[in-house]
């Protein structure tokens, strides 16, 4: 007779175990891939948010006013900005791909359009971008000294 012994258990025992195990693993994995995704959209959220301002300033520098909505900036980019010359002069890459100004239009995450305020009645002309998911802002409308400062730089 041998001094070691086969361990015996239920299979019953066994099939928790090992279903405990995977269940272990997922929860100390997803937090990480979540955490991942977040990351993503608030990167690809300011990076349009960053051309927005980018477009914003071209056209202030052509008409001496800001654009009053994002559609008409995003016809702008198309037919002024794009045509005279590459887009690379201009904006940053957007980390889901190839740039398009219709991209502009909305948050990468949600899908909601961003906030857009402008105001071009006072002396210094302001407007205001907010990320309808909460990755942060542009501008100010009440603040003269955050005029084209992103939220997330300061």
């Amino acid at each position: 007779m041998s001094v070691y012994h086969e361990a015996k258990g239920s299979p019953i025992y066994k099939g928790i175990i090992v279903a405990l195990l995977a269940l272990l693993v997922y929860v100390v994995y997803e937090p990480y891939t979540i955490k991942a995704e977040e990351e993503a959209w608030r990167a690809e959220s300011r990076a349009r948010m960053l051309n927005i301002r980018a477009a914003q300033l071209q056209y202030i520098n052509r008409f001496y006013r800001y654009n009053s909505s994002l559609d008409s900036l995003v016809t702008f980019i198309k037919d002024s900005l794009i045509s005279t010359n590459p887009w690379q002069t201009y904006f940053v890459p957007l980390e889901g791909g190839e740039f398009s100004p219709e991209s502009l239009l909305r948050s990468p995450k949600s899908g909601q359009p961003y906030q857009f305020t402008a105001v071009d009645t006072t002396r210094i002309k302001k407007y205001e971008l907010i990320c309808p998911d909460g990755y942060g802002s542009i501008g100010s409308l009440t603040d003269d000294g955050r005029v084209n400062k992103a939220s997330w730089t300061d």
